[in-house]
């Protein structure tokens, strides 16, 4: 069962093809969320001086050392 063009194995597989598959186009990749980066600067620069002011430095910064790894991981986590 050889075709013409010397394919020997096109003979019994060329009566049905496989519908063409169409490409998926990706997600659109979201820009820079501006609030994020207004919650980020408001919370440098508000939100640490206050923490400071009531529970000292080191709370300060372990405050915001842990919400800052929080937020960071859930901005990675996608």
């Amino acid at each position: 069962m050889a075709r013409a063009d010397g394919d020997a194995r096109a003979g019994r597989l060329s009566a049905k093809r496989a519908p063409a598959r169409k490409a998926k186009i990706p997600p659109r990749t979201p820009g820079v969320r501006w609030w994020a980066v207004a919650a980020i600067a408001a919370t440098v620069l508000i939100g640490l001086p206050l923490a400071h002011a009531f529970i000292g430095e080191l709370g300060a910064v372990l405050l915001g050392t842990f919400i800052g790894g929080f937020a960071l991981g859930r901005a990675t986590s996608r």
